[in-house]
């Protein structure tokens, strides 16, 4: 118990109700223990929708299968929106430097004030 507070982790075992034959996962004579436990992060709980023993499958002569059902959700990779626009030089030919050119200067307001050094 010492360590499942230290490290912040929660029994998944004791989350869920459940009857005994689906919580001992050693039965030996008329000793039945419970001797398997998950842990989890806390802050995970929410991805275990089930934990129990099937009483049916046995691993052993004695021991039982503990089995517990997680949903993980995929995620999509986001892709790169917005930043700074790719120049693309190699369609820079000798009709686009001059539609290019002639955009420039029609839609710029230069003002020139003195001379390069001045500025």
């Amino acid at each position: 118990m010492d360590f499942v507070v230290a490290f912040d982790l929660t029994i998944v075992n004791s989350l869920f109700k459940k009857k005994e034959e689906h919580l001992v996962t050693f039965r030996s004579g008329s000793c039945r223990t419970q001797i398997d436990y998950f842990l989890i992060r806390t802050n995970h709980k929410r991805l275990c929708k089930d934990c129990k023993v099937i009483p049916s499958e046995c691993v052993g002569t004695q021991y039982r299968l503990l089995v517990m059902d997680l949903v993980i959700k995929s995620f999509k990779v986001k892709k790169r929106s917005g930043g700074v626009a790719r120049v693309r030089w190699w369609n820079l030919t000798r009709v686009n430097v001059t539609k290019l050119s002639k955009k420039i200067k029609s839609e710029a307001s230069w003002k020139v004030i003195g001379d390069a050094d001045a500025m």
